[in-house]
């Protein structure tokens, strides 16, 4: 007798090799410069937006995280008042920094009527995204859009 396999949930995670690279705590200026030609994602005091980095505030948001992505890498940012924690993920086998393994899973902005970042535009639920986590005794996810 055979046993049926579980059927796999939409969350399950698929392990990937990465290059984990820590740029550290910068001031919003460079942080911000740093973003150049990626797509941005972050929520603050006026609901969750979805830009391209040029459309940035010039200061820093009322937000805790931002995340960024373009083809080659994808951004974590700790707003951290004027600065911000930073780090970048370079998905596949890349020669830029430390190698990671990351999780990979599906991931889903807030619901319609879910009212925790406020408003959600509708580019964010026409975009399809992924989370890039990575585990151990400090976990950080990193977030892109794959549609």
């Amino acid at each position: 007798m055979t046993t049926a396999a579980a059927p796999k949930t939409r969350y399950e995670a698929t392990p990937a090799p990465a290059r984990l690279h820590r740029h550290g705590r910068l001031p919003w200026p460079e942080a911000r410069a740093l973003l150049a030609g990626t797509m941005c994602a972050w929520s603050d005091l006026d609901g969750f937006h979805v830009a391209p980095a040029d459309e940035l505030p010039q200061d820093a948001p009322q937000a805790t995280h931002l995340w960024a992505w373009d083809t080659q890498r994808c951004v974590r940012v700790r707003v951290d008042g004027r600065e911000a924690l930073v780090a970048a993920l370079h998905p596949g086998e890349s020669s830029d920094g430390e190698p990671v393994t990351t999780h990979i899973r599906h991931g889903t902005p807030w619901g319609p009527d879910d009212k925790q970042a406020g408003p959600l535009p509708e580019a964010a639920h026409a975009l399809s995204f992924e989370l890039l986590e990575l585990p151990g005794p400090a976990p950080a996810t990193f977030v892109r859009a794959t549609a």
